[in-house]
């Protein structure tokens, strides 16, 4: 099979496992999203860290991720606990990890305490917020979802047909300014549309979570970029055939979905 039919294979395998686990429910889609976390979570230490021989063990990275997307991703749907639990909860383990962070002696504290944060924040919350959307109604996940995927393609279509000025040349010599103004017009559509036919969200949380997902897919696309980049590396990892990691597949999503979730919040 060629590169084009493993990528399209890979894709509609994602699609389909994706909707599927958000329309069965908010345990389901946990349980998809726990290895896709984990494999995150080791792909993102060895771009951090690379052949450095003051990298924390591997395993204590992934031990961080599980713990901070059992918290976020599980304890909002306990209906005796809320967001800001889990919230609490996760600073807890910041707090812990900074303990052991001085306590060890490293000779890089603040390399290493912003590793663990990038656990945190880049790597195992976006994860978990799938869940946490599926939470609230399986269509706000499939909806930011078809928001994502509108951002990705349009972008594309749109600065590969019309493109000139180059976003950022040197982190991703491919995206334009044109691609990316055409992906937020095209989301926000369908944002529009997913206002008018999906009441689950008002309209302007639609609308206002179709820009934030535009924009924050687009610089997630270039932050992840850049940290290949940095670490010399083509793909993050080799799990996905023709798409590369798993942070190859989901760098729009790390920083989408925690805006599109705050949006909610913020609009509700």
């Amino acid at each position: 099979m060629g590169e084009f039919g493993k990528r399209a294979l890979t894709g509609a395998a994602y699609v389909a496992l994706t909707l599927g686990a958000a329309a069965i429910g908010p345990f389901t889609t946990w349980m998809l999203f726990l290895p896709v976390c984990l494999i995150g979570a080791r792909e993102w230490h060895r771009l951090y860290w690379g052949e450095s021989g003051e990298a924390p063990r591997v395993s204590y990275t992934v031990a961080l991720a599980a713990l901070v997307y059992l918290t976020v991703g599980i304890l909002p749907m306990v209906p005796a606990l809320r967001v800001g639990h889990a919230a609490l909860l996760t600073f807890a383990m910041l707090v812990l990890l900074v303990f052991q962070l001085l306590r060890s002696g490293t000779a890089q504290p603040a390399r290493v305490f912003s590793f663990h944060l990038g656990t945190t924040l880049y790597v195992a919350v976006p994860f978990a917020v799938a869940a946490r959307m599926v939470s609230m109604d399986s269509r706000v996940f499939m909806g930011f979802m078809f928001l994502l995927w509108t951002s990705d393609t349009g972008a594309y279509l749109v600065g590969r047909s019309v493109g000139r000025t180059k976003l950022m040349p040197a982190v991703s010599p491919g995206k334009t300014w044109e691609g990316l103004m055409g992906g937020v017009a095209l989301t926000m559509l369908v944002g529009w549309l997913l206002g008018r036919h999906w009441s689950v969200l008002s309209p302007s949380q639609w609308i206002a979570g179709a820009t934030a997902v535009a924009i924050t897919a687009t610089l997630g696309d270039l932050l992840e970029s850049a940290f290949k980049r940095a670490a010399g590396v083509k793909d993050s990892g080799t799990v996905l055939p023709g798409h590369g990691g798993i942070l190859d597949r989901f760098d729009g999503y790390l920083l989408a979905a925690p805006a599109m979730l705050l949006v909610i919040l913020v609009l509700a």
